[in-house]
């Protein structure tokens, strides 16, 4: 018997004091990205990613070693979008919308 998937779905953002947030429902991959891909197929979810450097052209705090992403205000790229992260990673700031796959 196959165990039902529960589907992760778009909840409330709070981001903390520097800025950051993870979707509570969002499981840890610890830099696992052959996990992450299995999670997204069983969720059938698509992801949009992107870096505040490149989604802002002011210099921000961060460059001069700041961490926080404090002020960055990541536009959805579109209705259907929900939040997944806001979160620092080897690029600096990025953040991760996702959505239901569309099929043709």
């Amino acid at each position: 018997m196959s165990k039902e998937i529960k589907l992760i779905q778009p909840t409330a953002v709070a981001r903390d004091a520097n800025g950051w947030w993870l979707h509570p429902e969002l499981p840890a991959f610890d830099g696992c990205w052959t996990v992450l891909a299995h999670w997204l197929s069983q969720q059938g979810l698509e992801l949009k990613r992107w870096t505040m450097e490149a989604d802002i052209s002011d210099h921000h705090p961060y460059d001069d070693g700041a961490a926080h992403c404090i002020g960055w205000e990541p536009a959805s790229p579109g209705a259907e979008w929900f939040l997944l992260a806001i979160n620092d990673s080897e690029d600096g700031p990025c953040v991760t919308w996702a959505r239901r796959a569309v099929t043709p």
